[in-house]
């Protein structure tokens, strides 16, 4: 079975920050024989509740923060990061993962970045950034790219060169 780390709410589980999902049949490109979908959500196993106030990325000068939207001292980069390399072990146990676009936490170059309240660009969500740099190889896709033909197509390629 191949494994592959997907976002909760992607999966139907009621985890984001206003309590709902976004639940994707993932079913439809990922054979239940071949694959094994195994729900992750950064933001709750770091200890957020459901449901929970909206969260961000501050970009400044490169340097990024997870704060909260209504009040960005309402800072979560640290907590994010050290439930990140307490739990890094686990993460190379997936062959790779399907994110949720925009997040966050989890968005794959769609996650708005701000300064003060300007958004500046998109970029990774901040659970993301850490995946990059401890695993810079690995297969990441969000939901809306998988319709992509050459989106998934090369997904599905760069899984199979992880594989044993």
């Amino acid at each position: 079975m191949i494994k592959l780390a997907v976002s909760a709410c992607l999966l139907g589980k009621n985890v984001r920050y206003d309590g709902g999902h976004k639940f994707v049949n993932l079913t439809e490109y990922f054979n239940p024989d071949t694959y094994q979908l195994i729900g992750i959500c950064p933001e709750v196993e770091m200890g957020m509740p459901i449901p929970r106030d909206p969260i961000q990325i501050i970009n400044d000068d490169n340097h990024i923060s997870l704060t909260q939207v209504k009040n960005n001292k309402v800072d979560y980069s640290e907590q994010m990061k050290r439930w990140f390399h307490e739990n890094n072990h686990d993460f190379n146990q997936y062959a790779g993962y399907i994110l949720k676009s925009k997040s966050p936490s989890c968005g794959n170059q769609t996650t708005p970045h701000f300064l003060a309240s300007q958004e500046l660009f998109l970029a990774d969500g901040f659970f993301v950034c850490l995946l990059k740099i401890h695993y810079p190889y690995v297969a990441i896709i969000d939901e809306n790219s998988l319709d992509n033909p050459k989106s998934l197509y090369e997904f599905t390629n760069k899984l199979k060169k992880t594989l044993p």
